[in-house]
């Protein structure tokens, strides 16, 4: 199933969206939140991308996952695993 997230994020303490050898990222973080918290490797793909210490009001990315999530919690427990660079939004399609 496709699962779709709406994010904003504070970009100070990033180097971009997009992950990139020896500089941290906003996809990189939120890979591993999400790979973590499903217990299985996530990659998400962006529908945008931002520069180095630019924040982002509105973006949108997806990631597929196998199974349903019908936990009521999980954007709670998503935004437990990063930092405070969300809120996330998780809807589905």
């Amino acid at each position: 199933m496709r699962y779709f997230i709406e994010l904003s994020y504070n970009g100070s303490a990033y180097h971009g969206w997009q992950i990139q050898p020896d500089a941290i990222s906003v996809q990189e973080v939120l890979e591993k939140a999400l790979s973590t918290l499903l217990r299985t490797p996530i990659s998400i793909m962006g529908a945008g991308r931002t520069d180095t210490g630019v924040h982002a009001k509105q973006m949108f990315a997806h990631f597929d996952f196998e199974a349903t999530l019908n936990d009521p919690n999980f954007v709670f427990k998503l935004n437990s695993f990063l930092p405070k660079m969300s809120p996330c939004k998780l809807f589905f399609k």
